[in-house]
């Protein structure tokens, strides 16, 4: 069951006053005075309490930010580890942790940090704890965070408060990265506390708004207001408003929001596209969706046949029909995508289109290869009918072209770990997406980059990512990306379908609710009211 409280505080009663000994003016001033203050009592107090269930469209797969590569553990982290800087709903930095930072010169960037902020552990934030971080990403190959910030070469705590960031050369996105799980600070001496268990358990390892509490794998994870935190309100009330949020994986999206529909959960991160139109007819229920940064398509192991072979690749590319796969199982919630940059990214190529569907294209790719049929094995999620049905709509496009695809379904932790240990032929899996398109593309296309399941490497993307991440110019570094796009078109290690949306999918009862680009539900400033 659904449990709801709320704090409510009320102004205390007066002590007894002979009011008929009073003049009436005083009498009159003393109800006003009392009106008043009641009133702004109950305005500042009315907010906090309430405990928040939130939908996910997956369990979550870990909370050591060291390790994660799931969506669903970065919507979690978020709210319990504090980062550096932090993003806004225009995909401008501002401060969190640090409050203020410099560049004195192209490679070495100086935060100024806080120094009123202690983890829930009673260890102080400092710049030696900002040191202890960053070192652990760049002492730990097997990271995906190492190639987010492989530029960086040494961090320096200058004294408590200053942090200096050294770099092996100029790096335009490190601020950007840096709202995000690479930028994520956690208590030293809970990390060395820990050990392993902090992927499962990471009490009192952050500093954010709110704690971890509980995760009962399967069905639930909890957590609950951190009543030290050092945020506060325009009317100076300790954030955050809410008294605990609660995570259910909930793989089936039209479970999810029947959950939404009869108030069990309170927030949904995804919505069925064929249930959209009636999550916005409903009077209980907030739906707005804006443009988002995230990718989806096939990931091809570039090292393991039949995929081995670019021609084969490219098959896959002409033969899988954008627009059916778009408009009928996503009813066009979304954009066909060509390449990794969606429209909501300043990078964004809209005339960039190499591949629509066409069978014989397909056909004549596999002749190219030597092949007049092909074979292959395609995870996708479990759970979820949607993706099944996603599924199939590949498996029927391909068939014409003599391409036989069989369907795998697994859960999703299974085929986040067989894809990163590239125990996989092809793979449903997208990308939430970045602000900066360093963070769409280094990661996934570059050699090594620690999101690249696929194995790809082309000696001139790497160039073209390089340079982009040098460069302080916007227009030269998005003509360096376009010509990436293309180079990595040819080249097919994935299979670009649609660009995705952001959305807020909630009761009316949930406040203050701020809708980003990146999907992230912050919930700081949430609040549950009437």
């Amino acid at each position: 069951m659904r449990y709801f409280s709320s704090r409510i505080i009320k102004g205390g009663s007066p002590r007894n006053v002979a009011w008929s000994t009073l003049p009436v003016f005083f009498i009159l001033l003393a109800f006003l005075f009392a009106a008043c203050s009641s009133g702004n009592a109950s305005t500042a107090t009315s907010k906090f309490g309430g405990k928040l269930n939130v939908g996910l469209d997956s369990d979550v797969v870990t909370l050591d930010p060291l390790l994660s590569t799931a969506l669903v553990d970065r919507q979690v982290m978020l709210n319990i580890y504090d980062t550096l800087v932090r993003v806004d709903a225009q995909n401008n930095v501002q401060p969190d942790l640090a409050t203020s930072w410099q560049y004195t010169s192209p490679t070495q960037l100086v935060f100024t940090l806080r120094t009123d902020v202690k983890f829930t552990d009673g260890t102080p934030f400092n710049a030696q704890a900002v040191v202890f971080n960053i070192d652990r990403i760049l002492t730990t190959p097997s990271s995906p965070r190492l190639s987010e910030i492989s530029t960086v070469k040494d961090v320096v705590a200058l004294d408590s408060s200053h942090v200096r960031f050294d770099l092996k050369s100029a790096f335009a996105p490190l601020l950007l990265t840096l709202t995000d799980r690479a930028g994520m600070m956690l208590s030293p001496t809970a990390i060395k506390r820990l050990g392993k268990n902090l992927a499962n358990d990471p009490l009192n390892a952050g500093s954010g708004p709110f704690m971890f509490s509980q995760w009962v794998k399967g069905d639930h994870l909890t957590i609950i207001r951190n009543p030290h935190y050092w945020q506060k309100d325009a009317q100076g009330n300790t954030l955050p408003y809410l008294q605990s949020i609660t995570y259910h994986g909930i793989t089936d999206s039209t479970v999810e929001f029947t959950n939404l529909q009869t108030g069990n959960i309170d927030v949904a991160d995804t919505v069925n596209p064929n249930l959209v139109a009636q999550a916005k007819a409903n009077p209980n229920l907030i739906y707005r969706q804006i443009p988002g940064l995230s990718f989806y398509g096939i990931e091809l192991n570039t090292r393991a046949a039949p995929f081995n072979n670019v021609h084969v690749r490219r098959a896959i590319a002409w033969g899988v029909n954008r627009n059916e796969i778009l408009n009928t199982v996503f009813k066009g919630v979304g954009v066909i995508a060509q390449g990794p940059l969606s429209p909501g990214s300043w990078a964004y190529a809209s005339n960039f289109a190499p591949y629509t569907y066409n069978i014989n294209n397909a056909k004549s790719e596999l002749q190219q290869a030597g092949q007049s049929s092909v074979t292959f094995t395609l995870l996708t999620v479990s759970g979820d009918p949607l993706a099944t049905q996603e599924a199939q709509f590949i498996q029927s496009e391909l068939k014409p072209a003599g391409i036989t695809v069989n369907i795998k379904e697994e859960t999703f932790a299974t085929l986040l770990t067989d894809s990163e240990t590239f125990n996989f032929q092809a793979a449903v899996l997208g990308w939430s997406g970045r602000p900066d398109p360093d963070g769409n593309m280094y990661s996934w296309f570059h050699t090594g980059g620690g999101n690249n399941d696929m194995r790809y490497s082309n000696p001139q993307v790497d160039s073209l990512l390089e340079a982009a991440r040098t460069s302080t110019d916007q227009a030269t570094r998005a003509q360096d990306y376009i010509q990436a796009q293309q180079l990595i078109a040819q080249d097919a290690p994935y299979i670009f379908l649609y660009h995705g949306v952001a959305i807020q999918a909630s009761s009316t009862k949930v406040k203050n609710f701020l809708l980003l680009p990146t999907t992230i539900m912050e919930f700081a400033n949430v609040y549950l009211g009437s």
